[in-house]
């Protein structure tokens, strides 16, 4: 129950400025993850289900074409889910759904850090093999 005092404030449930501020960022931003989500699977949807009629030259590569399409529609699915309970969790203050998402999201920021790692690393290796071979030439 909210109770008032009296000198005017709010006891258990009244929001500070900075709160609604942060809780308006977690909005937004989760508005565009949702967004994207959506426009990735409209646009992977379209083109996987109708490639070969916009770009009858793809029917070649159709399975190259797959294989960008169909990891663009599960990250497309993926961003959709992730925007829209962050969405929620944001709007209704749920704090099961802000841990869920809180989870997904340092599980997708440990991801990235280990494929940048991995990058950066298979870069170094095969630049030392490169030079390794330029006596050779």
């Amino acid at each position: 129950a909210v109770v008032s005092t009296q000198s005017g404030h709010y006891g258990r449930g009244a929001m500070g400025c900075l709160e609604v501020i942060l809780k308006g960022i977690l909005i937004v931003t989760n508005v565009v993850v949702l967004v994207a989500g959506i426009l990735l699977l409209v646009v992977g949807g379209i083109f996987f289900t109708k490639t070969f009629d916009f770009y009858p030259d793809l029917d070649n590569y159709s399975t190259n074409v797959n294989a960008v399409l169909i990891p663009m529609l599960v990250l497309g699915g993926i961003l959709l889910l992730v925007g829209l309970i962050g969405c929620l969790g944001a709007c209704t203050g749920k704090s099961g759904l802000l841990n869920f998402y809180f989870v997904v999201v340092m599980v997708v920021v440990i991801l990235e850090i280990a494929i940048i790692g991995l990058a950066v690393w298979k870069k170094e290796k095969s630049t030392d093999c490169d030079s390794a071979l330029i006596p050779l030439l």
